[in-house]
């Protein structure tokens, strides 16, 4: 593993490999902190997958990035399980609704899905939504969400 200073990371991340690991603090709300690591890869700067498919399985190359489905119809966008693609735990996707078919986020069987009031639909054309991998097949679904 690179060793690299924050203070040698240019705007672009240019010098940011997806394997170089930085350890960070994060509160762990009783005043004290909680020791983390994070990689390049969740550093740099998202980039899109666009897909213009009505069912779109979730690949391990969409951790961390954006996702736009664009059809007239509706759109599936199904979360595998992990002995399907093992995202590793803390990915986050981007989805963004790009057409006027609505975007449902569909677990697999076996994956378990949680949002506010058990919403799983993009809420609109040009809605953003993220999921969350929390647990072994277990996600959050958060963002502009409706039923």
């Amino acid at each position: 593993m690179a060793e690299i200073r924050i203070s040698q990371l240019t705007a672009k991340s240019s010098n940011l490999a997806s394997t170089d690991e930085f350890a960070i603090a994060e509160s762990d709300g009783a005043g004290g902190f909680v020791s983390k690591k994070i990689n390049g890869a969740q550093l740099k700067d998202s980039t899109i997958n666009a897909q213009t498919v009505t069912t779109y399985n979730l690949v391990l190359t969409d951790a961390h990035k954006t996702v736009t489905l664009t059809n007239g119809s509706a759109t599936d966008a199904r979360i595998p399980t992990n002995a399907g693609t093992a995202f590793p735990i803390g990915t986050r996707i981007e989805l963004l609704q790009g057409g006027a078919g609505q975007v449902t986020v569909a677990p697999t069987a076996g994956v378990t899905v949680n949002s506010n009031g058990g919403k799983t639909k993009l809420a609109a054309q040009y809605a953003q939504a993220t999921i969350l991998k929390v647990a072994t097949d277990t996600w959050y679904l958060f963002g502009d969400i409706t039923t």
